[in-house]
């Protein structure tokens, strides 16, 4: 019954709106007649539209936005914000955060600690699709467990949310490394490499110095690889040595290969011989990854080494295999 309701509503538009959409309303007919129509009410309408933003950039977009704003869809959602029903609430955050609506960034954090899950992980993203600097505290104050279940929001999705705001947030993030919770900082880490913050750099390698906490020092290397410099090597190298966490390990052989460079290539050349299996493999296939300089690293071990190392004969014949079944696809390295 409800679908035969929402079809209803929607019928009379679809063509129009498709027309916007596809970018194709050159004369703005289409959206002129939308303007006429009284869409005020039609629940199954607003989401139709809200969903389309989803799919659509540019001048569609902006069409699109303005269409919802004039049939008064922002305030709607406005004022759902603060619904009894959490689904109302959520689908509220959503669409604030599908049109782009300026300023409304304080509107929608404090759905981050709000009872209903699903509304304080659409609040996550939404501010992530809003991008303003403001949201970058309450994102990762989002990330601690706070009382009555609220807070502890997934890592991935606070950090994916923090990688969309501007260049403005990387102080903000980079104090959340000094949070005494460890998944704060991890989530600190991995946005300032997702986003580029270069200018906390020197954050990160403060941390390392006093950081215990094997998933935080995995995000710190991750970053590392994406901000980091020639220097940063020996710290990488140290992480990716026994006595850390297999996570670890392989996080900065990773980003030893993000790297790149002479100094990279030796160190994961001697990660060959590596006793975790894994270690090794992944530091044959960065070098295979590194293109001429790492591939020559890898056949000058496999030469050098003895029948008897099966260590290191294991990962260097890993490498051989990756280049051969490159070679037989038609692709190079990196």
């Amino acid at each position: 019954r409800k679908a035969v309701r929402d079809r209803r509503q929607i019928d009379p538009i679809r063509r129009d709106v498709l027309t916007i959409a596809s970018g194709d309303d050159e004369d703005g007919s289409s959206v002129q007649r939308l303007l006429s129509v009284p869409l005020s009410g039609l629940d199954a309408v607003d989401g139709y539209l809200v969903s389309l933003l989803s799919k659509v950039r540019g001048a569609p977009a902006q069409q699109l936005v303005g269409l919802l704003q004039r049939h008064g869809v922002v305030r709607r959602a406005r004022d759902g914000l603060a619904s009894s029903s959490g689904t109302r609430r959520a689908r509220s955050a959503w669409a604030i955060g599908l049109m782009r609506v300026e300023g409304e960034a304080r509107s929608v954090a404090p759905l981050l600690q709000d009872s209903d899950r699903g509304a304080a992980v659409t609040a996550a993203r939404a501010l992530g699709m809003l991008r303003e600097d403001v949201a970058a505290g309450p994102l990762l104050r989002s990330v601690k467990p706070a009382r009555r279940g609220r807070g502890a929001l997934p890592a991935w999705v606070v950090t994916e949310a923090l990688a969309q705001l501007g260049p403005g947030t990387a102080d903000t993030v980079g104090a959340a490394l000094l949070s005494d919770d460890p998944t704060t900082r991890a989530v600190a880490a991995r946005a300032i490499g997702v986003a580029q913050h270069v200018s906390q750099r020197e954050s990160l390698r403060s941390l390392l110095a006093t950081e215990e906490d094997q998933t935080v020092l995995a995000a710190v290397a991750e970053a590392l690889g994406r901000v980091g410099r020639p220097d940063d090597i020996p710290s990488l190298v140290d992480l990716a040595a026994p006595g850390h966490h297999q996570t670890v390990r392989l996080s900065a052989v990773r980003a030893l290969s993000e790297l790149g460079g002479r100094g990279s290539v030796t160190a994961l050349a001697g990660l060959l011989s590596d006793e975790d299996a894994r270690v090794g493999e992944l530091a044959a296939q960065s070098l295979v990854d590194l293109d001429s300089p790492g591939i020559a690293a890898l056949h000058e071990v496999a030469e050098r080494t003895s029948p008897e190392d099966d260590v290191t004969r294991a990962a260097t014949s890993y490498g051989m295999a990756l280049l051969e079944l490159r070679a037989g696809s038609g692709t190079g390295g990196r």
